[in-house]
């Protein structure tokens, strides 16, 4: 029987057998057919398209060669390096012998100073092939880097000149030319340095590391006009970097050039892509530079001109509040974020609000607004840092550090933000990760003179002088006629005295000719003078200085303080009795008196003095600490106790007196007393490590329960890295209070060693011994403390009494 097909019985029939042989195709057929495709697509130009097709390729055949090849130099030439390293490692790892991906990587490695894979990667492209060129260039480099951190300057000069001969045959090696620049640096030829890499740049114009050497070279020769145009320059080939521009901005003022940084600014806000950021930038700067009413009349214009008006709103309020109309600011900013919808521009008025409250005293109130802010909008900035920075005042540093990353993963180079985690990782103890945290913010800031402040203040706590100095030089750079910066470089080279570099630093603190950095300047060379021992000297430089200024004050202190150490005492008696006699009422004059009876012996009088100057500033700590010293040393504690009551309630800020009073309640066993004071003073500054210390302390000794233990643990953390022996005896007895004996021992240890006196010290130590079955040792040390006790009633010995008596029975 005939068999008859319909059209589409034959249809179907064709298509299941196209489909069959196309399943006939092998996988790595058809990746051979993506790879073709995208080779296609970007011969077209359309890159996109053609790294899906590459992606389907690696699906299909994860080993394809060419295609893992093509698309590691796709990504490489859109700038997307993270991804080109991570496809050229795959390739390296499938063939470890492909030459250039290990060429590829070591570049890499060696551009993002990751030196290890650079070695790593470097080493192996020189097995395969050490007459390449580029291999040449990276063997140079790596031979350098080791050469300089094994600070060798040899061997770094000998790698340096065959980089500089590779360069010569290949003008276009980036990281030949960095070698050359850097080893000229090292060198200090900075002419030659800064003409190189102006050579570099016309071969990578592009490059922000070669641009922001010129800066640093520019700065150190202290050429402002060069600095300027090339911060200009980067302004036109890095529109859209922030921080170029706030570095062209600084630069301005440092210039004194206050038209041009304002030309500036407004040249930005009138670009078409600028927006509210860009025109309250503007207004920022006029209320810094100008006048508040400057600043106004641009918010008015503003909101006569832009269809978005809140933001110019809040900031008007935010000025109210400033200018004392606190109470109407917040109404009125109450007002606005209570209309409309929802918005960005609503959530920053939220913000402000919630500082205007903060100010106030409403920590209710702000902390309300900021969670309203982030129940709509949870990776908001502005409201993850304001939570941030009470997260850690509460002890809270890893919720803080949640809420930071989630604000970095916004704003992933706000220097703010790495500062509040570099104070978040202190809270914790975790210093090695704050001073990550610290270096970031720096660099994120371009080095600007705050963030480099408290970096190199961190550095020199760590006792790493040369890191801090470098971290100060290279800010200076950038802002080279800071006042703050100048003084904290010259502290610290008087500090090893270094005293060329300390005159160099006078010089230009001089060469500003203002008040302030003269006053510091005078303040330096004295100090200066007196530390190399030149006490006459000291004392002519002064008295010229009192001489020209009559009526200055500090000038006069510094010139008491050498005429004293120089044992002029009576001519200092003569010279402040003269000067009271014209200016009866001059409270620093009066100070200074006091304390040359205080260096004769006459107590008495010295006290009248400091009891008249606790009228005129109460509550002043140095004045209260030597009045309090000199009752107590007279036998009048009930005075002394009246004494510090009297400035808790006159004084506007009473810390010290509640200092003092906490440590009276200590000496008299008053410690739930003591505690409480210490308590308060820590909910007003979570961040006076004294405090933290000492409530942590009492708080363990004194008190018993698990909730009194995590809550001094919580207050202490930030004390673990500290090498300060009270601080070690704190978190040691925290730590052996937790049942972390051997972790407790390596900071009681050093903290007896260092308080060798303090019965409680070697009590501590005694117990941790105890804990770990170290008998001998435990009856020392608890002994020890019993014999510097003697009749000590505190409990503490009883326990230690009872723990030795069963260690001695054990022995027995």
């Amino acid at each position: 029987m005939a068999l008859t097909f319909d059209r589409r019985c034959f249809g179907f029939l064709l298509l299941s057998a196209a489909l069959l042989l196309a399943g006939c195709q092998s996988s790595e057929e058809r990746a051979q057919e993506h790879f073709e495709s995208g080779l296609e697509l970007l011969e077209q130009g359309d890159v996109s398209r053609a790294l899906v097709e590459f992606r389907n390729v690696f699906r299909l055949d994860p080993t394809h060669k060419e295609a893992r090849l093509l698309f590691a130099r796709t990504m490489l030439e859109e700038g997307n390096e993270g991804q080109a390293y991570q496809q050229f490692l795959r390739l390296s790892e499938q063939y470890p012998n492909d030459l250039e991906a290990r060429i590829e990587l070591a570049e890499l490695s060696i551009a993002s100073q990751n030196w290890e894979e650079g070695e790593r990667h470097g080493r192996k492209a020189r097995e395969l092939d050490p007459d390449n060129p580029r291999v040449q260039i990276i063997s140079a480099a790596l031979d350098y880097a080791q050469a300089i951190r094994d600070e060798n300057p040899v061997a770094a000069a000998d790698a340096a000149s065959a980089a500089r001969d590779l360069l010569d045959a290949h003008p276009d090696s980036l990281i030949a030319a960095r070698v050359v620049i850097d080893q000229l640096m090292q060198i200090g030829d900075f002419e030659q340095a800064l003409e190189q890499v102006n050579i570099a740049l016309k071969q990578h114009p592009s490059n922000y590391g070669l641009h922001t050497v010129r800066l640093q070279l520019q700065a150190n020769n202290q050429d402002a006009e060069a600095l300027g145009a090339s911060l200009r320059e980067m302004v036109e080939r890095f529109p859209d970097n922030p921080d170029v521009q706030s570095t062209l901005i600084r630069w301005y003022l440092e210039q004194r050039d206050l038209d041009g940084a304002e030309a500036f600014l407004r040249e930005l806000a009138d670009r078409p892509d600028a927006g509210v950021a860009e025109n309250l930038t503007v207004v920022r700067f006029l209320m810094q530079v100008r006048d508040s009413e400057a600043a106004r009349q641009e918010l008015k214009r503003l909101i006569e001109a832009e269809e978005e008006t809140l933001p110019y709103q809040a900031l008007l309020a935010t000025m109210d509040f400033e200018a004392g109309e606190q109470d109407k600011a917040i109404a009125d900013l109450e007002a606005l974020v209570n209309e409309g919808e929802e918005s960005e521009a609503r959530a920053g008025a939220k913000v402000l609000l919630a500082k205007m409250l903060v100010q106030k005293g409403n920590l209710v109130g702000a902390r309300s607004r900021v969670e309203e802010i982030l129940e709509e909008d949870p990776t908001n900035v502005q409201a993850l840092k304001m939570r941030a920075a009470w997260l850690i005042g509460d002890d809270r540093p890893d919720e803080a550090i949640i809420d930071l990353r989630t604000a970095l993963s916004q704003e992933p180079r706000d220097a703010d933000i790495m500062t509040l985690m570099g104070q978040a990782h202190e809270r914790a103890g975790q210093r090695d990760l704050a001073g990550e945290r610290y270096a970031l913010a720096v660099e994120a800031s371009l080095q600007a003179p705050e963030e480099s402040l408290r970096y190199a203040v961190f550095l020199l706590q760590e006792g790493r002088e040369d890191a801090a100095r470098a971290v100060l030089v290279e800010a200076l750079g950038k802002s080279p006629n800071n006042i703050d910066l100048l003084q904290r470089l010259a502290l610290l080279y008087k500090d090893e005295e270094d005293w060329n570099e300390v005159t160099r630093l006078i010089w230009r603190l001089r060469a500003l000719e203002t008040d302030r950095a003269t006053a510091v300047a005078n303040g330096l060379e004295a100090d200066m003078m007196l530390r190399q021992e030149r006490v006459d000297d000291t004392v002519q430089f002064l008295e010229s200085l009192v001489a020209e200024d009559e009526s200055g004050n500090a000038a006069l202190a510094a010139l008491v303080q050498a005429k004293v150490r120089a044992g002029q005492v009576d001519e200092v008696e003569t010279l402040l009795d003269g000067r009271l006699a014209e200016d009866p009422d001059n409270s620093a004059l009066k100070y200074m008196r006091a304390g040359i009876h205080m260096i004769q012996n006459e107590r008495d009088e010295a006290a009248e003095i400091y009891a008249s100057l606790l009228q005129e500033v109460p509550g002043n700590q140095q004045i209260m600490r030597t009045l309090h010293a000199i009752m107590v040393a007279e036998g009048q504690e009930e005075q002394a106790a009246a004494m510090v009551d009297e400035q808790i309630e006159r004084a506007d800020d009473p810390t010290a007196a509640l200092l003092l009073k906490a440590e009276r309640l200590e000496r008299n066993r008053d410690f739930d007393g003591a505690i409480a004071i210490y308590e308060e003073l820590y909910a007003q500054n979570s961040n006076n490590v004294l405090v933290a210390n000492n409530l942590a302390s009492l708080i363990t000794t004194h008190r018993d329960t698990p909730e009194d233990l995590d809550r001094a643990y919580a207050i202490a953390r930030r004390l673990s890295s500290s090498d300060f022996p009270p601080f070690q005896d704190t978190y040691g007895w925290i730590e052996y209070r937790r049942g972390n004996y051997e972790e407790a021992l390596k900071y009681l240890e050093p903290a007896a060693e260092g308080m060798a006196d303090r019965a409680l010290v070697h009590y501590h130590l005694g117990m941790v011994y105890e804990a770990l079955g170290r008998t001998a040792d435990a009856k020392a040390s608890l002994q020890r403390a019993l014999d510097i006790a003697g009749d000590d009633p505190l409990p503490q010995y009883d326990r230690a009494r009872e723990v030795l008596s069963g260690l001695t029975e054990q022995t027995e």
